[in-house]
């Protein structure tokens, strides 16, 4: 239960847990004005697990110039912290079943037993007035397995009913319409013993695109064409999580979950005006309708000196999608294709994590059994000009199912080495059978070890070392056991079932250093020695197919930094920095050269920049950011895609216009545009020679946002 939890076992060990600093700017070690004092929380209360170990400790008056009207809008001005949604283990992303967490966000000392929302969904929820403080913890302080690095809890009780709105239609200068429809209303409060949390939810976008592209063949002949595009993409659910004690120390949770997707593309590309080849007009289209729920929940309760949480998910989705061709050439008959994919995917889990204290340490038994499958229906069709309509045409491996039965066990155990230095130990291993019917039906198993051992030290004050050395083992996407085709690319990919989960060794260093009033930074190196890697690959039969390569390296650095400009004479204004550098290496399954993954973008850059004006209602700011895109690779073709490389963004804010905050902003102020290169060989890559070269251009324009948000 997030907002009221029974007693736990744990409370033995957070006694003797690092003791909470000095918050992020309070002045000669003074807590904050109207922070809880640690000791006002009690021994048996299980919140205490976090409270103990907190290295940082802030309130809602810490953030009172910002405004902020639920508790996602305080994280996101926690100095020098960024929110990672993860890819799974609970709350948020389609990761490998629930196993260890890998959001850096708590809720009362817990995470969220939901795969479709985040913890950062729920926090955008729970109202600035039940937020009690947040505390900023060593992951490996705590007894949940897989945490590492610095982790918010957030620390809330429920109230009275109340309500949240946000609103945030957006206004596009380039070929898009506006998109009115982005937004979520939600309620949350207690009713008959219940705490809950419903809300209402659209995500609304919009999209139009259009420039020049140009085709250039290996003899010199150049083909110049105009290209447009549109996206309409809405996503319209309602979710509802509720709290409750079942019975004295029994506490359970409820997550519902679900809506439709409705996502409409057009593309039209013509031959220009003075082009002496012959007009040419082609056009795609695409429509996808998607219906998806998701329902899930855990229940808490003491059990022979520990305590047992059980975990329940049960989800599905169901995703028809069509994209159409078209292609008028002057002199030919009309041509073009249809794909048709029909596809129900699917999700179940159940877990059991059984935890309790034992000679100064904090144990974890956790069990995992998750099923997920796949069914699929995909359909080629070409156009008949005499007929005027498609026609169904071979397309093998594009019908089928997937099924992965796993089953994963782990032990953990936490403890204090001394006043400063806390570990973390996790091992066990997984189980798993994938099977596949279809043209290429096969039935295979493996046996994976994972575990990890996380170190948190803290040799000074405001200054926290986090080190992560973890065996991780990836999920797959279904969708690539079985063939499909994009239209647009002109690209089409067999089905593989030989395909393997990656796996790969992982280790993460973290240093985060407090400077008090001038703000707080975060350094992140990340070291990935990875098996099995999943890439494009070349089949028999000259095709290409997702496809596993034995070996493959990942290095990075992430830098996050907050600087208060306030001790420079700046009252009220902050600079966030993030930094990203990244190296990768892989041998290619083409050419046998190595190089970077596909997409891996080596440099990125942002600058925000916020000045709220003191003693008024107004803010003012700008974004900023700038990235190196990286190529990616097919057996026949190398393409490097990107967005504007420089993005800038300004904005101007008024925090009571009848009661809520006004936030109006224009994006893309450079009018950056979205770029195409790309080099299609005739046949493989590094041994055929070009076919033909491509060169697009597409401009975006500029955007107005306008974002109100308020309470009722």
């Amino acid at each position: 239960m997030l907002f009221q939890h029974p007693a736990s076992a744990r409370a033995a060990l957070i006694a003797a847990m690092l003791a909470p600093a000095a918050p992020a700017w309070a002045q000669d070690g003074e807590p904050l004005p109207d922070a809880p004092d640690a000791t006002e929380v009690s021994p048996q209360d299980p919140q205490a697990a976090a409270s103990a170990a907190a290295r940082e400790i802030y309130t809602v008056a810490d953030f009172e110039r910002f405004a902020p009207r639920n508790a996602l809008d305080l994280i996101d001005q926690i100095p020098g912290f960024d929110v990672d949604q993860g890819g799974g283990g609970g709350g948020g992303g389609g990761g490998r079943g629930f196993g260890q967490a890998q959001e850096n966000l708590l809720i009362n000392g817990e995470r969220i037993s939901s795969k479709s929302n985040s913890t950062a969904d729920q926090l955008s929820r729970i109202p600035v007035d039940n937020v009690v403080r947040i505390e900023v913890v060593d992951g490996a302080t705590l007894d949940i397995p897989g945490l590492s690095g610095r982790v918010a809890n957030l620390i809330v009780r429920q109230g009275g009913a109340s309500g949240q709105f946000r609103w945030r239609p957006e206004w596009n200068f380039g070929t898009a319409p506006a998109q009115w429809f982005e937004g979520e209303i939600s309620l949350s409060g207690q009713l008959a013993g219940v705490d809950y949390t419903v809300a209402l939810e659209n995500r609304d976008f919009a999209r139009g695109r259009q420039g020049p592209s140009i085709l250039s063949d290996a003899l010199g002949g150049v083909d110049e064409r105009f290209n447009t595009a549109s996206n309409l993409f809405n996503r319209p659910n309602i979710n509802a999580f509720l709290a409750f004690e079942v019975a004295p120390q029994v506490a359970a949770n409820l997550n519902l979950s679900g809506g439709i997707e409705i996502f409409d593309s057009e593309e039209r590309e013509v031959r220009v005006a003075g082009n002496p080849l012959a007009p040419f007009d082609e056009r795609f289209f695409t429509d996808s309708d998607e219906w998806f729920y998701e329902i899930s929940g855990d229940v808490t309760f003491p059990l022979g000196g520990g305590e047992l949480k059980l975990i329940a998910l049960e989800s599905y989705d169901h995703r028809d999608r069509t994209s159409n061709s078209l292609l008028d050439t002057a002199g030919l008959p009309t041509s073009g294709s249809q794909f048709i994919r029909v596809a129900d995917e699917g999700e179940r889990i159940g877990r059991g994590e059984y935890s309790w204290g034992l000679w100064g340490a904090d144990w974890q038994l956790s069990a995992e059994a998750a099923f997920n499958r796949l069914d699929q229906v995909g359909r080629l069709f070409a156009f008949d000009p005499l007929a005027n309509e498609y026609v169904e045409v071979d397309f093998d491996g594009g019908v089928g199912g997937v099924r992965e039965d796993r089953y994963e066990a782990l032990l953990s155990v936490g403890f204090p080495v001394t006043d400063t230095l806390s570990v973390q130990l996790t091992g066990g291993g997984e189980y798993s059978q994938l099977s596949q019917t279809g043209d290429n039906s096969r039935a295979r198993s493996f046996q994976r070890p994972k575990g990890s051992l996380n170190v948190a030290w803290a040799p000074a004050d405001g200054l926290d070392i986090n080190l992560e050395v973890a065996r991780r083992v990836g999920q797959l996407d279904f969708g690539d056991f079985l063939a499909s085709v994009d239209l647009s690319e002109e690209q089409e990919n067999a089905g593989n079932a030989n395909l393997r989960p990656q796996q790969s060794w992982d280790i993460t260093l973290e240093i985060a250093k407090n400077f008090g009033e001038w703000g707080s930074a975060t350094l992140t190196l990340v070291d990935e020695e990875i098996e099995d890697l999943l890439v494009i690959v070349p089949t028999e039969g000259g095709g290409s197919a997702r496809g596993n390569l034995e070996s493959a390296q990942r290095r990075g650095l992430e830098f996050v930094g907050t600087l208060q400009l306030g001790p420079l004479g700046f009252t009220g204004a902050q600079l966030d920095v993030e930094l990203e550098l990244e190296e990768s290496s892989l041998v290619d399954p083409v050419t046998g050269e190595e190089r970077r993954f596909d997409r891996n973008r080596p440099f990125e850059l942002g600058l925000d920049f916020r000045h709220d004006i003191p003693r008024t209602d107004l803010a003012w700011g700008f974004a900023f950011r700038e990235e190196e895109p990286a190529p990616s690779f097919r057996v026949d073709e190398e393409s490097i895609e990107f967005g504007p490389r420089t993005f800038g963004a300004v904005f101007v804010e008024h925090k009571d216009v009848l009661g809520a905050t006004a936030n109006v902003r224009i994006g893309n102020i450079f009018n950056g545009g979205e770029t195409l290169r790309r080099t299609v060989f005739d046949g493989p890559r590094g041994s055929s020679p070009v076919l033909f070269t491509e060169e697009r251009l597409r401009d975006r324009g500029q955007s107005i946002t306008l974002t109100l948000t308020g309470n009722f």
